[in-house]
């Protein structure tokens, strides 16, 4: 009886070593992965936040580009529009048909527009998105031709056909003169062409920064769904 227990034993141990050996390698290859994965477990951990935080800074940029954006803009607005509005007041009657533009009103109105935008247009050039740096070109193009018109309509009122350092002929004299007069109800076209630049500088702006605050809500989310 004892005999056939040992045997039964024998036979056994003999099963599951030859089992053992016949599995070994995949045996061992469990036994790695799982150590991996135990040792690895930090890492991973380790890499989830890492990318975390590296979206919550993303996060952070974008919220600072959007403050500076709307700050900017706002900026702008305030800076431009009053001196619109003015011109539009000098150079249009109430139901919007164009006036002539007298002489001081011309003078007054490009002091207030030139150079009011230098800080914007010409110092923060190319710092944008390229629609806003579009909209911004276009603006500068539109106030330069509304100044050089209104200093057309108002020079000749303070200048005389010679000065101590030019002399025009007659011929010249009265392209001068003309320029002036064309220039009192060409006026009311610049104005409606600087405020339509003006719009398209606002709309390009308010598109930009309604990204931005798309993109800062999918982070959001994103992150609140991994913390």
């Amino acid at each position: 009886m004892l005999a056939k227990i040992s045997d039964g034993a024998i036979a056994v141990g003999y099963a599951v070593g030859h089992w053992i050996y016949d599995f070994q390698t995949l045996i061992t290859g469990a036994a790695a992965i799982g150590a991996a994965w135990y040792a690895g477990a930090p890492v991973w951990r380790q890499l989830k936040d890492s990318n975390l935080q590296t979206r919550i800074m993303h996060r952070e940029t974008l919220a600072v580009r959007l403050r500076e954006a709307e700050e900017r803009g706002a900026r702008v607005a305030k800076a431009i529009d009053e001196p619109l509005w003015q011109a539009q007041s000098v150079t249009s009657d109430p139901e919007g048909d164009p006036i002539e533009i007298g002489e001081h009103d011309a003078h007054g109105v490009e002091q207030m527009i030139l150079g009011r935008l230098d800080w914007y247009l010409v110092t923060l050039s190319d710092t944008e998105d390229a629609r806003i740096e579009q909209a911004k070109t276009t603006l500068k193009a539109a106030l330069d031709a509304l100044t050089d018109t209104l200093a057309d309509v108002h020079w000749p009122a303070h200048n005389d056909q010679s000065g101590e350092d030019y002399s025009m002929t007659d011929e010249q004299w009265a392209e001068v003169l003309q320029k002036a007069k064309d220039g009192k109800l060409l006026a009311s076209v610049k104005v409606s062409a600087a405020w339509k630049a003006n719009r398209a500088l606002k709309a390009a702006q308010k598109t930009v920064a309604d990204e931005l605050r798309k993109q800062i809500a999918q982070l959001d989310q994103n992150i609140t769904q991994n913390v």
